[in-house]
């Protein structure tokens, strides 16, 4: 869901583990899930969250149609 994202709008990051393997994904301010996210080192940020307890936020710096790019930072 990318209606109402717009550079600078701040999402949470968190991982999804309902599924066969664990997704990374950001959600916007009312807890939606955005979308996922998929980069060189994004399984190390899924290791940090499940088993390190480490926290990240994620802010919009572009939307393109359905493409979202966000800026990952730790918390």
């Amino acid at each position: 869901m990318t209606a109402g994202l717009v550079p600078g709008s701040p999402l949470t990051v968190g991982v999804q583990t309902s599924g066969v393997a664990p997704v990374l994904v950001v959600k916007d301010a009312a807890g939606l899930v955005a979308g996922s996210l998929t980069f060189f080192g994004y399984l190390d940020i899924i290791d940090c969250i499940l088993n390190r307890n480490a926290s990240y936020t994620a802010s919009v710096t572009s939307v393109a149609g359905g493409f979202i790019e966000v800026r990952v930072d730790p918390v």
